[in-house]
C-alpha cells in the first residue's frame, strides 16, 4: 500500500501545559481515514501541525515521501484542507470564490472551477452571493476550495459538523465518491462516531492529548464489536482502566 502520510512521534504542547503527546499513524492511498476524538481532545492541534499552521516541538511529518520540515513546499503542494472553518467571501459568487483561490495555483484552467462545481453540486449557484448559502452549501464551496489544487490528499477538520440531515449525508456521499471515483486520499477529524463508522474505511482515537490506537480498519472493528461507539467506549474505558470483559 502506498503510503500517503506518515506521522511518528508529533508532539506539541502548550504554555497552558495541553496539547498532543508522541502522535503516530500511517493514511495509505485512497483511505477515508477518520480521527475521533471529543471536543478538546487535541483532533485540530494535529491537523494544524500536519498543514504547517503550527510548530511542533518533537516528531516528523512526512506527506507523499516529502519531509514537513525540510521539504515543505513539495510536502503541502498537493494537499487540499479547511482547518476549523473556511474564510469565504460572502459578498461574492462561488464562482469569484473560487477564481480568487485559483490564483495561488499555476496553470489553473477557467473551466476547472466549472469542473469543481459540478463535482461539489453548486453548479446552478454558481452566480449567487455566498451570504445566500445554507451552511452545507457553504461547506461544499470550502470543500471545493481544498479541491481546487486537485490534491492528492485532502484534511478537513470536523467537515459535517452544524449540518442537517440532508447535508450531513450529501457532504458524506461527496467524501466517499471523491475517495472511490478520484483516489483522493481523505483525513478527517470528528467528534461524531456515527459520521466516522459510515465515512471512513480506518479510525485513530485520540483522548486528551493521546492516541488509544494508531489506525484501526473499521471493517474489523464491526466483526468484533456491534458498533464503532462500542469499541470507541471500550478503548477509552481500558486507558482509564475500566475494560469490560
Amino acid at each position: 500500500m502506498e503510503k500517503v502520510l506518515e506521522v511518528e512521534g508529533l508532539t506539541k504542547l502548550y504554555s497552558n501545559g495541553r496539547g498532543v503527546v508522541d502522535i503516530s499513524f500511517e493514511v495509505y492511498k485512497g483511505d477515508v481515514f477518520g480521527f475521533l476524538g471529543p471536543n478538546g481532545a487535541g483532533k485540530t492541534t494535529v491537523m494544524k501541525a500536519i498543514t504547517g499552521l503550527n510548530t511542533f516541538k518533537n516528531g516528523r511529518v512526512e506527506i507523499l515521501g516529502f519531509d514537513l520540515k525540510t521539504q515543505f513546499e513539495k510536502a503541502l503542494g498537493k494537499v487540499g484542507a479547511i482547518i476549523e472553518t473556511a474564510d469565504l467571501y460572502e459578498y461574492m459568487s462561488a464562482y469569484y470564490n473560487l477564481k480568487i483561490a485559483s490564483r495561488f495555483y499555476k496553470n489553473m484552467e477557467k473551466y476547472s472551477i466549472d469542473e469543481i462545481l459540478d463535482i461539489v453540486q453548486l453548479t446552478k449557484f454558481k452566480k449567487e452571493k455566498v451570504s445566500k448559502f445554507s451552511l452545507g452549501m457553504k461547506q461544499r464551496l470550502a470543500l471545493a476550495i481544498a479541491l481546487i489544487s486537485k490534491p492528492e490528499l485532502v484534511i478537513l477538520d470536523e467537515p459535517t459538523n452544524g449540518l442537517d440531515i440532508e447535508g450531513t449525508i450529501a457532504m458524506r456521499n461527496l467524501i466517499i465518491e471523491l475517495a472511490t471515483l478520484s483516489g483522493i486520499t481523505f483525513f478527517i477529524s470528528s467528534h461524531l462516531v456515527h459520521e466516522i463508522e459510515l465515512m471512513c474505511n480506518r479510525v485513530a482515537i485520540i483522548n486528551n492529548g493521546q492516541l488509544i490506537n494508531n489506525g484501526e480498519d473499521i471493517k474489523s472493528i464491526k466483526e468484533k464489536y456491534a458498533s464503532l461507539e462500542d469499541f470507541y467506549m471500550n478503548e477509552v474505558k481500558s486507558v482509564r482502566g475500566e475494560r469490560d470483559e
